[in-house]
């Protein structure tokens, strides 16, 4: 025991003597990938890679006041670096939101976590980057290199084949840690002060969210404030900023930015950067992190993406916005990014770097590096040389991409940044991501400024075209705000009057929504179409009796105030409507039109007041106009099952689908009122109705509580939950013994999703429709077999009739479906058998735009379809559909 005892305390005195003997070039080599092999209980392994953290956990409000704790924990573990052995060291995962896996976690290494001495020449910290959002692998080698090749301080970086208990994660990216080594190596100097910026920038009262890393706090916060004072004038001059920010070095460091197109970095999303407050310029330099996003135009989460920006010049970060909108600031642009081209983007040696790379990592990769195969095409991989290709083609183009749009000058990019996100209590707010028009046709329709749309329409302005934020025309944004000269002016110049939005409303469903009877006459006098249904399937004038709460609302995004005064003159406005209409709603002083006060009526169980408004000859059909619910399936939702018998007796259709496609039999269902159901189904009612969303009165019945409790909470009723649970017990079992029928057309979805092809044929023989679109998502067999990548299927449809470009409830085409999960072969077949690339969505996006969807999104819409997918298999598929349609399209 004493010699084994004596061994070991050898061991580990030899082994912390040899790790001495690392250094920095050692364990940062460009020539070589370094060996890390991991040894770590598997209990702690556990522990560590499947500890998470969330947008609400990670965007919380209150990270305005103060940087949010990550969740991750160090445990105790042993590595080897090329062999040198750090017996005690501490490991945990790291990460923000994109670069999380339980798999193949992103990785921090302490070197003295428990050894206090234990360093490689000052350097305590090691950071392991999977590169989950980087397949390419090449991300963070290049783009840091090329920082550094530049003279714009950056992290090392090399590559790591990383074995954790001797199974292999493949390679990963070993990046220099934000520590002195790096500080003295940038700068000659590490007393100054450091700040990590994570989705934050210097905005009014945000001074505290930037996380102070090390230096004088107290000096460094000073600073920021004030900067934050600086970029807050609107007057601020270039030799104002440079007072904080050193802007030599800043220059440089945002043009190498949108040189090699990092969306998601301080200029593209104001995220992952360095400050550094240095003592020998008492000024800010920033640096480069998270650098695993690269060689792409645009930013590659949808609501921030906006195809009309430049790609020569990234401006979401306040201080490059604020220079930027300085002529001297794009002359000093200009020049600094055109010195890089010349000096610095040599195309022939970055595409030999580009193969030198990949002949150096590819023998380490793991086969879910390698190549991407899925059940959906086992005849196809996407590999690991394609995504190379994405990057080599940027690399081939970016030079003359960016000369072509500067040769003029600059490009004007006057568009403000958008404040740092946060998530509140109550989850996404849409409202941070939108901004009203302040320049162009919308601004001039939304205020009325006549003259300036007169210029705009004489210089060419589409006066048809969307906005970038709410895909709004300059006639809805006339319409909202009851600019009725506004939009007379373009009607006249070829306005559409019936043009939709990305919610498929009209300019009269936003007229009658804010009350303005002078538009909504104009609109008529000029053929507007009084039946269009918006997604919601309200028309104009169901879009009168849109409540307070939610008109506020709507008005807070469109720059329409709503208080008290407003609302009184709104209310006017629609009653004016009403009667241009043709129909007889009236709002009293509430607001409440007569059918409300009917629906009112059935809502409470008033027998007496419901038998009243039937015998005065109330419709007994009637929606009530808010919710759109018939008064049968509200009295039936209530459990009123005597008012629901007086509407039958008076004509209700027992079937009668409310605004959202469900029957009075879907509403009893849902809260297990057990009686009227019983009642219902006696009378006639059909158990096998689905609604707009494809569920039938039992699905309703076997929602989750959670679920169900935030409906209740939406209509604000009070239920006893035990008492619905049992009923709900009850209806599931006699709604299961009502004899089922399923269409044709409904098997034939289920067909091609499966791509079973002998249903399919025997779908169409029993007289399906090729092109219809299911009841639940909207979508044609085509598309559901496109969106399952069921290649085979989709080409017996097209055989059989199916139309190529049929459209989806939503706009989509087949094309759409296929590209968005990254179905290679069933795009090369659409192409082939001539899709349209070019048709847009009821949002205005075209294939192309969905298969740049950020995977956040992505997960939430596949998770809405119900389906399973592989992350890594779909984002390979992507780039290929991208490279398909593009060459598709030159030809």
């Amino acid at each position: 025991m004493t010699i084994c005892l004596a061994t070991v305390l050898c061991f580990g005195i030899a082994t912390h003597s040899n790790a001495k003997e690392l250094t920095l070039d050692d364990i940062f080599p460009t020539d070589r990938v370094i060996d890390v092999q991991i040894t770590v209980s598997e209990q702690d392994w556990d522990t560590i890679r499947y500890q998470s953290r969330n947008f609400m956990s990670a965007l919380n409000e209150s990270r305005q006041f103060a940087p949010i704790e990550h969740p991750y924990t160090y445990v105790e573990a042993s590595v080897s670096i090329d062999g040198v052995v750090f017996p005690k060291v501490g490991i945990r995962k790291k990460g923000f939101i994109g670069s999380q896996s339980n798999t193949r976690p992103s990785l921090k290494i302490k070197l003295n976590h428990i050894d206090k001495e234990a360093e490689i020449e000052g350097l305590t910290n090691l950071t392991l980057n999977n590169n989950q959002q980087d397949m390419s692998q090449v991300s963070q080698f290049m783009g840091y290199a090329l920082f550094n090749a530049t003279g714009s301080p950056a992290p090392r970086c090399a590559y790591a084949k990383v074995t954790v208990n001797g199974k292999s994660l493949g390679i990963y990216s070993h990046v220099e840690s934000m520590r002195k080594p790096l500080l003295k190596r940038a700068f000659g100097n590490n007393k100054g002060t450091l700040y990590e910026g994570t989705v934050v920038d210097f905005n009014k009262e945000w001074e505290n969210s930037f996380e102070h890393k090390r230096g004088d706090d107290a000096l460094g916060r000073e600073k920021i404030i004030a900067l934050i004072d600086v970029l807050a004038d609107d007057q601020v001059t270039e030799e104002a900023i440079g007072e904080l920010v050193d802007l030599d070095s800043f220059y440089r460091f945002w043009a190498v930015e949108s040189l090699l197109g990092f969306w998601d970095s301080y200029s593209g999303n104001n995220n992952n950067f360095f400050i550094y407050l240095n003592p020998e310029t008492d000024k800010f330099h920033f640096l480069p992190w998270g650098a695993d996003a690269l060689f792409t135009n645009f930013s590659m989460v949808e609501f921030q993406r906006n195809s009309r920006a430049p790609i020569s010049v990234k401006t979401q970060g306040l201080v490059a916005h604020r220079l930027y909108q300085l002529e001297s600031g794009r002359e000093r642009y200009a020049k600094t990014m055109t010195e890089l081209l010349k000096n610095h983007w040599n195309e022939t040696e970055l595409l030999a770097e580009l193969d030198r790379i990949a002949a150096m990592i590819q023998p380490h990769l793991i086969p879910g590096q390698r190549a991407f195969k899925g059940e959906e095409w086992p005849e196809k991989n996407v590999t690991f040389e394609d995504t190379l290709e994405t990057v080599s083609h940027f690399i081939r183009t970016r030079e003359s991409d960016i000369l072509q749009e500067i040769a003029d000058g600059m490009p004007l990019w006057k568009k403000k940044p958008r404040p740092p996100f946060v998530m509140g209590p109550d989850g996404f707010d849409m409202k941070q991501f939108i901004q009203l028009p302040e320049e162009g046709l919308w601004h001039a329709a939304r205020i009325g400024d006549i003259p300036a749309m007169k210029r705009y329409i004489a210089e060419g302005a589409d006066v048809n075209a969307p906005d970038d934020d709410l895909n709004l025309s300059p006639l809805a944004w006339s319409a909202l705000h009851g600019q009725t000269e506004a939009a007379r002016l373009l009607i006249e110049n070829g306005a559409d009057v019936n043009m939709k939005d990305g919610k498929r409303s009209t300019p009269l469903h936003s007229a009658a929504v804010f009350g303005r009877a002078g538009v909504a006459k104009l609109l008529l006098e000029n053929g507007t179409d009084l039946q269009a249904r918006n997604d919601d399937g309200a028309t104009p004038a169901d879009s009168l009796h849109l409540d307070w709460r939610t008109t506020t609302f709507i008005g807070s995004l469109v720059g329409v105030e709503v208080g008290q005064e407003e609302i009184a003159t709104m209310k006017t406005g629609r009653n004016e409507i009403a009667k241009l209409f043709g129909v007889d709603d009236t709002f009293d002083e509430a607001g409440t039109s007569q059918p409300q006060m009917l629906s009112g009526a059935v809502f409470t169980g008033d027998l007496t007041a419901v038998k009243q408004a039937l015998a005065d000859g109330a419709d007994p059909n009637a929606q009530d106009p808010q919710s759109g619910s018939t008064l049968l399936a509200t009295a039936a939702l209530m459990g009123h099952t005597k008012v629901v018998a007086l509407l039958l007796e008076h004509g209700a259709d027992i079937n009668g689908r409310s605004r959202d496609g469900g029957t009075a039999l879907h509403a009893a269902a849902f809260l297990g009122r057990i009686e009227t159901v019983k009642f219902l189904l006696e009378k006639g009612a059909d158990a096998n109705l689905q609604s707009n969303i494809g569920g039938t009165a039992m699905d309703g019945a076997k929602l989750d509580w959670e679920f169900t409790k935030a409906i209740i909470s939406m209509i604000q009723i009070e239920v006893d939950e035990a008492e619905v649970k049992a009923g709900r017990t009850k209806v599931i079992e006699l709604l299961s013994k009502q004899p089922k029928n399923v269409s044709p057309s409904h098997n034939l979805w289920k067909a091609a999703s499966a791509g079973d092809l002998s249903a399919i044929n025997d779908a169409l023989g029993d007289s399906a429709d090729l092109n219809a679109l299911d009841s639940q998502f909207g979508i044609t067999p085509l598309g559901w077999a496109a969106l399952n990548g069921q290649t085979e299927a989709a080409k017996l449809l097209i055989e059989k009739g199916a139309d190529v470009n049929a459209r989806n409830r939503d706009g989509t085409t087949p094309l759409h479906s296929a590209a968005f999960l990254g179905r290679i072969e069933t795009v090369k077949l659409l192409l082939e058998n001539g899709a349209d690339t070019t048709l847009r969505s009821n949002d205005g996006t075209i294939p192309t735009d969905v298969a740049r969807l950020d995977w956040q999104l992505t997960q939430f819409v596949v998770g809405l379809l119900q389906m399973e997918v592989d992350e890594t298999e779909v984002k390979a598929g992507r780039t290929e559909v991208i490279k398909l349609i593009s060459q598709h399209n030159k030809k």
